[in-house]
């Protein structure tokens, strides 16, 4: 498969040389592919937020490369600013962020200072708010007015109208009521296959992970903990736990079925996996 993004050698520290200093990224090697869905999971502080800020060049590394097709994204001026357009980066909560007074402003921001043509910036804002379920009547309207759900979508939008190559998202459905979330997903994914854009979504839903990603990469105490295929991943259910990491509810279900003597396979993550093993475990003759 063809790279699109690497971090090499990739160390942050904050607040060097003061008492507070505190390395979040410690050496991290990570190669993302062309196309990927790829999930990245671990606690809280094991670095997470931290590694996605340089993909785009939020942050510079203390230590260490980012590459984009390649090239060093810190090489000069220009590289690194249009790797910030070509990795699109959507943080936690980015409704939060929104503050132009209509949501055709909000949305046509990063494209305006693409320095595009008014008809390519307005052809993105109305591409960008279909991908979100939203059409031109919205344009005109304050993103202040809206719902929660809707907020975030418009704040997704404004990424999505950059055309950008890469998209991460941190956390997006976090808040979110249960359609909300649902709703977000959706658009994230259905964005993913029309475009084949790469996508990278931090997340503390195993399940989330387990249901969309094609490769999930674990962090854990600043470094990279596991990285593989979902099946990869849950079939190491055992040092997930162990390393006090969750797994989908799913996998804990079979995990104790297992325990109890249940001739049930390893490496169960989604209910449709789960659905299958129980008839096949009725096929067999066997009782799970």
């Amino acid at each position: 498969m063809e790279e699109i993004l690497r971090a090499q050698g990739l160390t942050y520290v904050y607040s060097p040389g003061t008492p507070f200093e505190k390395t979040a990224v410690d050496n991290v090697n990570l190669s993302v592919n062309k196309g990927e869905f790829l999930a990245l999971i671990g606690h809280t502080g094991s670095g997470k937020s931290t590694l996605i800020q340089h993909f785009n060049a939020l942050l510079k590394p203390t230590r260490g490369q980012v590459f984009l097709h390649g090239r060093d994204i810190w090489e000069s001026k220009e590289v690194t600013r249009k790797a910030r357009f070509q990795v699109g980066l959507v943080f936690q909560y980015p409704e939060h962020q929104l503050f132009e007074e209509t949501i055709e402003a909000d949305v046509s921001f990063g494209p305006r200072n693409m320095g595009l043509e008014p008809e390519e910036v307005h052809r993105r804002v109305v591409g960008a708010l279909a991908a979100c379920g939203m059409g031109e009547d919205m344009l005109p309207k304050s993103p202040f007015d809206l719902s929660g759900g809707q907020k975030r979508r418009v704040a997704l939008a404004g990424v999505l109208a950059m055309e950008p190559e890469v998209l991460v998202l941190d956390e997006p459905a976090a808040g979110l009521d249960p359609r909300g979330r649902d709703d977000i997903f959706r658009f994230i994914t259905e964005y993913h296959e029309k475009h084949g854009t790469t996508v990278i979504f931090v997340t503390h839903s195993m399940e989330d992970a387990a249901r969309l990603a094609s490769r999930i990469v674990v962090m854990r105490d600043s470094h990279v903990f596991m990285d593989g295929t979902p099946p990869e991943i849950f079939s190491r259910a055992g040092e997930l736990l162990e390393a006090g990491l969750d797994v989908p509810q799913i996998t804990r279900v079979f995990l104790k079925l297992r325990e109890m003597g249940a001739p049930v396979r390893e490496g169960v993550y989604t209910v449709e996996q789960a659905a299958r093993e129980i008839l096949r475990c009725k096929k067999e003759g066997v009782s799970c």
